[in-house]
């Protein structure tokens, strides 16, 4: 049998080379697509990380909001430490004087007053100086020995005798005396 090629030489070459054609073309638009998917992705992971970082800004702006609150009520809780130690030193002088008070004029027999009572100041201002007048040494003797009693809130008890007077009219002599004491601390 024979066989006769009814396509010419040529015909077959052209649909080869048409078919080759098709096949770089599907090839080059297969290609294509799949570089363009491949973009769209990236163009979709781009597109999520920027509304994620505006997202975070967002969130980082409601936290420097917040953390400013911090920082404004850090500062408020710094201002009542430092107003509450002021109100603490305050009321501290404030008993060192009164006990001061209390102990020198409690004990404060006849024929002895004060004059002036005067408060050191700073780190000194648990020590005070008691001025005054006693019709006789007795008198100051025995307001020396009152305060001096063990167990009282003063210490450091010291007296000096400053000068003598003579009173005009009853002819009495007038001691005038000078006494420094530290009014102790209180266990907290």
């Amino acid at each position: 049998m024979i066989k006769i090629n009814l396509i010419p030489v040529k015909e077959k070459k052209k649909r080869t080379e048409l078919l080759a054609i098709f096949a770089i073309a599907g090839v080059g638009l297969l290609l294509s697509l799949a570089l363009g998917g491949y973009y769209l992705k990236k163009r979709t992971v781009l597109k999520n990380l920027e509304v994620e970082i505006e997202k975070i800004t967002e969130e980082s702006k409601a936290y420097e909001e917040k953390i400013r609150e911090i920082k404004e009520l850090e500062a408020k809780e710094a201002s009542l430490n430092s107003f509450k130690t002021t109100i603490r030193n305050i009321s501290e002088v404030q008993r060192k004087v009164v006990v001061a008070v209390d102990g020198f004029a409690n004990h404060l027999p006849e024929g002895v007053w004060m004059t002036s009572l005067t408060q050191k100041t700073g780190v000194e201002s648990s020590k005070f100086t008691l001025q005054g007048f006693s019709f006789s040494l007795r008198g100051m003797e025995t307001y020396l020995e009152s305060l001096q009693k063990p167990g009282g809130a003063m210490g450091e008890i010291t007296m000096e005798i400053r000068n003598v007077l003579a009173s005009v009219g009853s002819n009495r002599q007038i001691h005038q005396f000078e006494i420094s004491a530290k009014v102790l601390e209180t266990s907290k």
